[in-house]
């Protein structure tokens, strides 16, 4: 009797998980819980699923695995769960959310320099501007969002930004606009020594710049996106910064004021599991931008190609690898100051040269990393704040190992720098810290081909 009790119990447990793995199931209802903002249809996007699909459960399971983290990459969400129930050969799914905070109204107290370095270099507070900063992230609940800035002190911005995903919910079209006004006291107008140059008068605006901009974004598939973006651009200089002294290269045979239109047209795949700080994955973009045109004799008139491509993936356990490439080629063998910068501003920059500025027109960089899980994601609640918004939050800790080469092509700037038509090399370790709301912190120790070394400090992912 033990005997058959004994086999009737091993059959129906062989016979459940078969039917488990092998059975079609239909999705018979999808439930969305915790959306008290969102509207649903902004959900189902994100979806590579739909009710009435017909699949297998390890198909469902690859499948929420992708729809969940294209949810936590709206920045709409800090938590997502994909549950599911089984009833005969029907699964029903319930998708349970925890919405962000949306409204930021952000004081603004900014250090305005390249980046912490060169802040480091000073350290005076004169270079600190103020002002507010209001975001409003996820406008009726649509994936919309409006930022208002205004800033005064240091630099002075006045600007607007509205960008819409989805003008119709059924359809896959966006739509931003932006105006945007600024005028600095002092700006960067040179490299010296593959060092940034800047120029100040407390009395004098320096620099005063407006932009304008219309963008359309078609989202052809899951993964891909089109756009095309119109902007129109005013800039005017004091002299001294264009005099033949200086850099009459800033604008344009050193005019001291440029008006131009310019036309972008832009692709981009992205199937990385996190914008914010990838691990597995891929994406890479193509941009087309057409710079002004020569309708009148003297204007800017150029074109650029950029292209970005990066590849995350995981080794074993807790080990991971990254790698990126980006390249950039101008159609005119020169182009201005003001439009090329250089390398050393995010994202076009090599580790390990964040003191300089390596101006010229066309450049490469790879970029790598190896890195490993210190600290997986683990999500911790803060006690006595009942706030879930802020109460709930996950963090994470990852060593890497960082090697960047770089190269930058200049015709114009050659005499007074020595980093550009050279090959450039850093490379050292870095610690990553990642947090809710798409924070990340990082701490780099890395050394250049000169030999010099420093200790620097990012709040973005490295790739």
């Amino acid at each position: 009797m033990f005997k058959i009790v004994i086999a009737t119990g091993l059959l129906f447990i062989f016979s459940f998980s078969l039917y488990s793995q092998d059975s079609i199931f239909v999705i018979h209802k999808i439930f969305i819980e915790g959306n008290k903002i969102t509207q649903p249809y902004i959900i189902q996007k994100e979806l590579t699923f739909r009710q009435g699909d017909t699949l297998s459960l390890l198909d469902f399971q690859n499948k929420a695995k992708r729809s969940k983290q294209n949810l936590l990459n709206t920045s709409l969400f800090n938590f997502v769960d994909i549950n599911y129930e089984t009833d005969s050969l029907e699964l029903n799914i319930t998708i349970a959310l925890k919405e962000r905070w949306y409204t930021w109204p952000q004081p603004i107290l900014v250090i305005e320099d390249r980046n912490f370095f060169d802040w480091w270099q000073y350290r005076s507070l004169n270079r600190l501007s103020y002002g507010l900063d209001l975001f409003q992230y996820n406008l009726f609940g649509r994936q919309e969002s409006v930022e208002l800035k205004l800033k005064f002190g240091y630099s002075q911005e006045i600007g607007v930004l509205y960008k819409i995903p989805y003008l119709i919910k059924t359809k896959n079209h966006g739509l931003n606009f932006s105006f945007l006004s600024v005028k600095r006291h002092e700006i960067y107008y040179k490299s010296r020594n593959d060092k940034i140059t800047y120029m100040k008068d407390i009395n004098k605006i320096m620099r005063s710049e407006f932009n304008a901009y219309l963008e359309y974004v078609f989202r052809s598939k899951l993964y891909q996106q089109h756009s095309l973006r119109a902007d129109y651009d005013e800039i005017q200089v004091q002299d001294t910064i264009v005099s033949p002294k200086e850099n009459p290269n800033y604008l344009i045979d050193g005019k001291s004021h440029s008006a131009y239109f310019s036309f972008r047209y832009t692709y981009k795949k992205d199937k990385r599991d996190s914008k914010n700080y990838p691990l597995e994955g891929y994406d890479y973009d193509v941009e087309i931008k057409k710079i002004g045109f020569n309708f009148v004799a003297g204007n800017i008139n150029t074109t650029s190609i950029t292209c970005t491509a990066e590849k995350f993936w995981k080794i074993k356990n807790r080990l991971y690898c990254a790698a990126g490439m980006r390249g950039r080629i101008f159609t005119t063998p020169s182009a201005p100051f003001y439009i090329a910068r250089g390398l050393g501003f995010s994202p076009d920059y090599v580790r390990g040269y964040e003191p300089y500025l390596i101006s010229g027109t066309n450049f490469f960089i790879v970029k790598s990393n190896l890195k490993f899980q210190l600290l997986k994601p683990h999500v911790y609640k803060i006690p006595y704040l009942r706030f879930e918004k802020f109460n709930t939050f996950h963090c994470s800790f990852y060593l890497n190992a960082l090697l960047d080469i770089g190269y930058m092509q200049d015709n114009t700037y050659t005499s007074n720098n020595s980093l550009a038509n050279t090959l450039l090399i850093g490379y050292g370790l870095g610690l990553d810290f990642v947090t809710y709301y798409d924070k990340v912190l990082r701490v780099e120790y890395s050394i250049n081909k000169k030999g010099l070394s420093g200790i620097y400090l990012s709040f973005i992912a490295p790739i």
